[in-house]
């Protein structure tokens, strides 16, 4: 049956051509704009090498300190002390890692080039690449012994060492890294300004500046099980009231542990995230963006719908049911609407790659994976827009056709 309105959808779309070509267009400029919202959530949330452990990793970013005695408040990134006394030995996570934060850019060069390079070095420990998933062309990362021995080994990404090396093998040079010698132990694939806890361009242990306990980090739990979230929200608070009741002079409110999404909303240190107003405004985005569409559709849908009234007259007349009626309008147009939304997706793709500065606030040399963009979730949300669109611009003119009388439709009345 259904291959049978299949091959009817195809001739109606040969037989109204210029209709037809309007409304594909229509449906492929809305879900492009819906799927731009989607590929970019998609980008943001989903688990993907690097950051292959979003769904299992928990973050705490931010702190506020509140004067026991005074109305004083400070509100920070997580200090180095704060971490090693109450944060790094919880039982409940895997693996417990702290990125620093304070900076991220150093000058880098070697003795194979002159040039001076300004670099996103990311100071972290060895426990990050337990929880993160790099590409390691040749190489292996700094260990648990590099890191507390502070021993200055680093991982650069390929590109990094062919900035530094040209076509020589980088593996295993020194490089000096905001003038100090570091050692290459590894190398790996570039990684994308999308992942915002995994990018850098060359990775070092902590340790190995000095100062590194007076500096501020960002702290990363792995945890076994996705129920194990509440044990470690419980380890948390418990890590609260120990410090709240050993310090005589502030109060301290950890922000997290934060899932990813939570953590991206967490965009302020004195604030937590507010994920009603969040959801809020994608539905209220998402609800325009397929509301005025449909309006807009629904008069080509009706358009069509007139033409064949006196068929659909006809049909009744020789007992159609008229559920049987209104599903073969919906598939006949759902099938348009498909057209349109793959054509939306390919366009949503071209507006993320070419705006991703603004949407994602990567730089313009920084690619997007793959994997990201093409996901089971992106193509998930293409069906329930094509879904919703033929919906609410072709189920009321189907309903319509459907309500009128074996006489009028015959006669072509409208009611």
């Amino acid at each position: 049956m259904y291959k049978v309105y299949l091959k009817q959808a195809i001739e109606i779309l040969k037989l109204n051509k210029f209709i037809s070509l309007i409304t594909i267009i229509g449906t492929a400029l809305a879900i492009m704009m819906i799927m731009v919202l989607v590929v970019t959530e998609s980008i943001n949330h989903i688990s993907i090498a690097p950051e292959i452990n979003r769904d299992k990793t928990l973050y705490i970013k931010n702190c506020v300190k509140n004067g026991k005695n005074t109305d004083w408040m400070m509100s920070d990134k997580i200090p180095y002390e704060l971490y090693k006394n109450y944060l790094s030995d919880l039982e409940s996570p895997e693996y417990i890692s702290a990125i620093n934060v304070s900076k991220t850019e150093f000058m880098v060069s070697s003795d194979q080039s002159e040039e001076q390079i300004l670099t996103k070095v990311k100071q972290t420990d060895a426990a990050f690449w337990r929880i993160m998933a790099f590409n390691f062309i040749v190489g292996k990362p700094f260990t648990e012994e590099d890191f507390n021995s502070g021993i200055q080994n680093a991982v650069i990404t390929e590109s990094m060492g062919k900035k530094l090396f040209g076509n020589n093998e980088a593996l295993g040079q020194t490089i000096e890294i905001d003038f100090k010698p570091y050692k290459v132990t590894g190398i790996i694939k570039d990684v994308s300004q999308a992942f915002k806890f995994a990018y850098g361009e060359a990775f070092i242990p902590y340790t190995s500046k000095k100062g590194y306990n007076n500096q501020n980090y960002a702290v990363l739990f792995l945890i076994k099980d996705k129920n194990d979230i509440y044990k470690a929200e419980e380890e948390v608070r418990a890590a609260e009231r120990k410090f709240n009741a050993a310090d005589p002079e502030w109060n301290l409110t950890l922000f997290g542990p934060y899932n990813h999404r939570l953590q991206i909303l967490n965009r302020w240190s004195n604030l937590a995230p507010n994920v009603g107003e969040a959801n809020r405004k994608m539905i209220f985005i998402l609800s325009i963006l397929l509301l005025i569409p449909a309006v807009n559709l629904s008069s080509f849908s009706l358009s069509r719908v007139n033409r064949r009234t006196e068929e659909i007259g006809i049909r009744k007349a020789f007992g159609a049911k008229k559920y049987i009626i209104l599903i073969q309008i919906l598939y006949e147009n759902f099938i348009t609407s498909l057209i349109g939304g793959i054509i939306g997706l390919v366009l949503s793709y071209i507006t993320v790659t070419a705006l991703k500065g603004w949407l994602l606030d990567i730089g313009a040399d920084s690619s997007i994976p793959v994997s990201a963009l093409v996901s089971i979730p992106v193509f998930i949300g293409v069906f329930l827009a094509c879904f919703l669109l033929n919906l609410l611009s072709a189920g009321l003119p189907a309903y319509w056709a459907c309500k009128k009388s074996i006489v009028d439709s015959i006669n072509k009345k409208n009611m």
